[in-house]
């Protein structure tokens, strides 16, 4: 079983402004959830973990009717699903589920997600301990975090790495490539986290 993490896909049927906020190339939403959904299959199998830090759906309340068609898409990947809520979805369980968390989980669970986590996790990659959230200011002093909600507007903190779409050309992040970036903080310098 591999593990991967990403956050910030924001799948959407109607509202086009993650194209020029996020400056992603495509003509349709359609065509945006079909090749991000592509390159993950690609990437993780049927016994592998996706930990999605957030912002699954694109939600706000013009397009209400839409968001359970955007959670429909979990079906479509290949690997098991593990949802952060993100603040779309904390919108969504105000405005849908009238504050209820567990009504959306058990929904999210009855369509096909692994697991629905309200608030971060840690977990061990690479022989030490990770936190896993959906926006930065939430993270974990003392260990690595990953999380995201920033888009493409900051790769690296000095506590930890944005892992959303945005960041890695919609691909997944690997735990190897996670792994990676940790031991690279060596060769930082203050400058980068500025």
């Amino acid at each position: 079983m591999a593990r991967f993490f990403t956050a910030d896909t924001h799948f959407s049927y109607v509202d086009e402004d993650v194209f020029t906020r996020d400056f992603r190339p495509f003509k349709s939403i359609k065509k945006m959830n079909n090749t991000i959904i592509k390159i993950w299959n690609k990437q993780a199998g049927k016994d592998d973990v996706i930990y999605h830090l957030g912002d699954f759906v694109n939600y706000n309340m013009r397009d209400n009717m839409f968001y359970k068609k955007c959670f429909e898409l979990v079906k479509k990947i290949k690997a098991k699903v593990i949802l952060i809520i993100g603040n779309n979805e904390e919108k969504i369980i105000k405005h849908e589920y009238g504050g209820n968390f567990a009504k959306l989980k058990e929904y999210l669970l009855s369509i096909g997600f692994a697991d629905v986590i309200r608030k971060g996790i840690t977990l061990e990659i690479g022989g030490q301990k990770v936190y896993l959230t959906h926006c930065p200011v939430d993270h974990k002093e003392g260990m690595e975090n990953l999380f995201g909600h920033i888009h493409g507007t900051g790769f690296v903190k000095k506590y930890g790495f944005n892992v959303g779409v945005d960041n890695h050309y919609l691909r997944l992040f690997s735990e190897e490539e996670i792994i990676d970036m940790f031991s690279r903080r060596d060769y930082f310098d203050e400058n980068v986290y500025e």
